[in-house]
């Protein structure tokens, strides 16, 4: 029952204007009896005050007959203002005056008033009253002595009968709070649950292989949560392209060395290939098992540097001589071209901070690229330069040069740019994509940049450069 986020939110919405109503019609019905308390006593001060100067100045000062009539005639009227019954004592707490026919006052009461004090009670009046009532009393001063007191009668039903005049408006704005409030609640609990059902659909899209949908994001959490939620939805959208992209890559990879493979092996087996043709062909089917087992060391070379628990091992060592290295190693196929090789070192050596091991892979792959990528009879250019209190190598080489438009793509693995610019098709369009990761790795730089040579002809100048945290 109510498994609904919906309807749960809902209710409690419902709950909480339920309760915060009750609440405040109780403290207001408490604050209005509170208020019409001190105002019936407010009240009865001032005809207190009255009363008393009219008993100082007609009972005490002029005591007669007449000033007795009148006087009993005027608490009656003040009797009928107050809207309670008044009873007058003497300093002996004997009745002198009452509206009500009281012939006797409780005794606590008169003495705390000849006392000089002021009372505000509810009782009987000692059995005078047949229940309970609202008595104020005060004393009568006159020339710094108490001479009496007055008391202030008033049926508490009907004082309190004054609150029933609000108790039609106390309803109608009860129902319309009621009404209001179930309406904002409804509207705020469907605005709250509308994202998260949405993201409850989508959610089973995606998983369902749909990744177009998205959420519209508002500025509050829920906005915050849609907006996270997009963003994981592109990553997954991304993550599935790649996979997609991959698989379908090396799929591509892996068809055309084991279909020279089993193809030149089936010749040889069948007798189609004759025997002086054999070791050729066995030649190509061990160099294309060659290039398979290369690839799939490369992968799973590329999967342990993006787990999390791949560590460099990182050490202090001198870039400049480690690029000696890799041009002697590099050597036939730079003479294959016939290319010269323009070194430009700022400084005779330069320490970094890296694994070394990994930093000659990438210095490897990006001249092999050149070296692949250039012209014959040109000239490959390698700096290594103090920039930023970086260091930074690059590799520069003059041919056909890359795209603007695929410039972008070049560190991506399996991407080949037109092959029609080198001689070499064994290559499987990683080397790039892990230059990328190791220097990923080191939380450093890669980047590209292909421009024309400016001269004359149509040939470019490519340049790989990355960073190195200095000794």
């Amino acid at each position: 029952m109510f498994k609904s986020v919906f309807t749960r939110l809902f209710l409690n919405n419902i709950i909480i204007v339920f309760v915060s109503l009750a609440t405040f019609l109780s403290a207001m019905i408490f604050f209005i009896l509170d208020y019409v308390d001190d105002r019936q006593f407010e009240m009865d001060l001032k005809a207190a005050q009255n009363i008393e100067n009219m008993t100082i100045v007609m009972q005490i000062e002029n005591p007669n007959y007449t000033n007795y009539r009148i006087y009993n005639n005027l608490l009656m009227q003040y009797s009928e203002f107050t809207e309670s019954d008044i009873t007058v004592v003497n300093a002996l707490g004997e009745v002198y005056a009452t509206t009500a026919g009281i012939q006797k006052t409780p005794k606590e009461y008169n003495k705390k008033i000849l006392g000089g004090e002021t009372i505000r009670q509810k009782s009987d009046f000692n059995g005078t009253y047949n229940k309970k009532i609202y008595v104020v009393g005060m004393p009568i001063v006159y020339r710094g002595s108490v001479v009496g007191g007055i008391y202030f009668n008033s049926e508490i039903p009907n004082f309190q009968n004054k609150l029933g005049e609000y108790s039609f408006m106390f309803m109608i704005a009860g129902i319309m709070a009621v009404i209001i409030g179930c309406a904002i609640s409804y509207i705020q609990s469907r605005r709250i649950t509308k994202p998260i059902k949405e993201i409850n659909k989508i959610v089973l899209d995606i998983a369902s292989g749909d990744f177009s949908r998205r959420i519209t994001s508002d500025s509050d959490e829920i906005g915050q949560l849609a907006s996270s939620f997009n963003y994981m939805a592109d990553s997954l959208e991304r993550l599935e392209k790649t996979r997609r992209s991959f698989v379908s890559d090396i799929s591509h990879e892996l068809r055309t060395p084991m279909t020279s493979i089993s193809g030149f092996i089936g010749g040889i087996l069948d007798g189609t290939i004759p025997k002086e043709k054999q070791d050729e062909y066995l030649k190509i089917a061990y160099d294309e098992s060659v290039r398979l087992t290369k690839l799939a060391n490369d992968m799973l070379e590329m999967t342990k540097m993006q787990s999390s628990g791949y560590k460099l091992d990182v050490t202090e060592f001198d870039v400049n001589e480690l690029i000696r290295i890799c041009i002697i190693q590099l050597g036939q196929k730079i003479d294959d071209k016939n290319l010269e090789i323009d070194v430009q070192f700022e400084n005779e050596k330069m320490l970094v901070v890296a694994d070394k091991d990994a930093i000659k892979r990438v210095i490897i792959n990006i001249l092999d690229n050149a070296v692949k990528f250039s012209y014959s009879n040109t000239k490959i250019i390698i700096t290594s330069k103090n920039i930023n209190k970086h260091a930074n190598i690059s590799v520069g080489n003059f041919g056909a040069g890359i795209d603007k438009n695929e410039i972008g793509n070049v560190f991506e693995r399996f991407y080949k740019t037109d092959k029609s610019r080198s001689d070499d098709k064994k290559g499987v369009g990683l080397g790039m994509s892990f230059a990328k990761n190791i220097i990923n790795l080191h939380k450093q730089k890669i980047w590209v940049e292909s421009v024309d040579a400016k001269d004359g002809t149509d040939t470019k100048y490519t340049q790989f450069t990355f960073t190195l945290e200095l000794s």
